[in-house]
């Protein structure tokens, strides 16, 4: 394990599709120094039956310049996302179990805030924004309207459908289901 900073200017909590994808944004508007992605499993994991990813998220993948790899293989996200980043940004293993916010001294100085790893070490970052946002007192989400309910259907004997996605459109409402594998329809 390379050794990490006792000072980081971001740490992203998760090496997920959101946390990787934001490492690479800062990266390329210039954060490239000091950007730390803590995961606590051992290695990425790419969780989850189905990705629908709308003309929206392919301009941001474009912007990220991942797009190319994913036309075929949309299954690589992650890596992906990943292999854009310097080595030893992602530090796998890494169990966050607090986080604290600690006063600066002077009264312009940026608040510090302080991660604590179940292996015992400490970062200490200039600031974080995220899930964990809770831990600091930060305010709840805006909800923006919008709902959407997921699931997985098994069908042991196989289910029979072609491998195609199919969705249903009206007003204020979209369904879709897809054929996963040949026992599993999302």
């Amino acid at each position: 394990m390379p050794p990490w900073p006792a000072a980081a200017e971001v740490v992203i909590v998760g090496a997920g599709i959101a946390g990787l994808a934001t490492a690479l944004a800062l990266r390329r508007v210039g954060v490239a120094r000091g950007v730390v992605v803590l995961e606590r499993h051992p290695e990425l994991r790419a969780t989850g039956a189905a990705l629908s990813i709308f003309p929206n998220g392919w301009f941001a993948l474009r912007a990220l310049g991942v797009e190319h790899k994913l036309t075929s293989l949309r299954d690589a996200l992650l890596e992906a996302l990943a292999e854009e980043l310097p080595p030893g940004t992602i530090r796998f293993s890494s169990k966050l179990v607090s986080i604290d916010a600690e006063a600066a001294a002077g009264d312009n100085a940026p608040r510090t805030t302080t991660l604590r790893l179940d292996d015992g070490t400490v970062i200490r970052a200039k600031g974080v924004h995220s899930v964990v946002a809770r831990w600091l007192g930060l305010s709840e989400p805006v909800s923006c309207g919008r709902s959407a309910v997921r699931g997985l259907a098994v069908y042991p004997s196989g289910h029979g459908l072609k491998r195609e996605l199919r969705q249903f459109l009206s007003e204020g409402l979209r369904a879709g289901m897809m054929p996963v594998s040949s026992t599993h329809v999302y």
